[in-house]
Formats: C-alpha cells, structure tokens, sequence
C-alpha cells in the first residue's frame, strides 16, 4: 500500500509541476470559476496517458454496490483506475479526485468518496488500493488540514490508514491533499 502512495504523490508531483496547470489554477483563482473538477479529470488522463511508469488507465469504471452496504444504489463509479508497470493484470490503484474552493468541504467530499468506495463489491473490484485526491486552497497550514481530516473522521466514526499528505502546488495559491 506504501508503494502505490509513493507513486500516486509522484504521480501528482509531475501533474502539479507542469506550468500550464498552474497558470490555468491561477487563472481559475483569479476569475472566481468553480466547477472545474471535470477540467482537472480531462488534464489529469491526458498526463497519465502519456506517464511512463502507467501502464494502462481507465476513467469511471462502474461497480456493483455490496447491498448489504447500500441499500440505496445499485452501481457506483471510481474516477480513475491506473495500472502501474511491472504489476499484476488486473489489479489497479483506485482513483477518486475531488477540487473545491474550500478545505473543509473538499474533504468532508473526499470522505464521502471512501465511504462510496467502501459500499463496492470488494470481490469484484480488483483494487490493489484506493486513494482519494483534493484540490483546494493553501490557505490553511499542513498541520491545520490534518486536524480537519481527523475530526471529519471522528464524526463520520472511520477509521482510516496513517497515509495522508498534503502539498502547495508551486506557483499557485492551491494545495493537494492525498489520503
């Protein structure tokens, strides 16, 4: 699980780094403009296409919900299915990406996402794990998005693994947070 956290921060790292994401990042600060998560999915697959270390990728795979879990829906989507080369066929790290022009409320939707993933059919999924992604302004310390994240956790009553990582994209005024 380490592993595949290693490569999805690398994986973020060169998708933030590059210049035209974050002059259109601050262009979308500057203008107010939100909504732009589908914005952010269509750049993100056009980098990952292109990754030498992703072997294959798929964009909103549909899931059968475990119903003893969900009663409510039948199916549900992961964002992002990747493939790491010199891995088993078969098995994917599992993608959710989530922006918003709040911190707080990007995570408690990042939350909500795990709890989505969770309700999928375990024996049908074929991840090799999950990670959710967020984009939201770097206005608040490190420190200060962790304790967030962990009250969420504490209302939402969940557990979650100790790797989380949160990192200032360059030249903008967003952060990226993992978990």
């Amino acid at each position: 699980m380490e592993k595949d956290f290693e490569f999805v921060l690398e994986v973020m790292d060169g998708f933030v780094k590059q210049r035209h994401i974050q002059k259109r990042l601050n262009i979308i600060k500057e203008q107010g403009i939100t909504g732009w998560e589908i914005w952010f999915q269509i750049e993100f697959a056009s980098y990952i296409d292109t990754h030498k270390e992703v072997a294959e990728w798929h964009r909103e795979k549909q899931y059968h919900m475990d119903k003893r879990k969900s009663k409510d829906k039948f199916k549900m989507a992961v964002d992002f299915l990747l493939r790491q080369k010199r891995t088993s066929k078969g098995l994917y790290i599992a993608l959710e990406l989530k922006q918003h022009f709040r911190t707080e409320t990007c995570i408690k939707n990042m939350l909500n996402d795990v709890l989505k993933v969770n309700c999928a059919r375990q024996s049908h999924t074929g991840f090799r794990s999950f990670w959710c992604i967020g984009i939201h302004p770097r206005e608040e310390s490190k420190v200060t998005i962790k304790n967030k994240i962990e009250k969420k956790l504490i209302q939402k009553d969940m557990y979650m693994h100790d790797l989380v990582e949160i990192r200032y994209i360059p030249n903008t005024n967003y952060a990226y947070t993992i978990f």
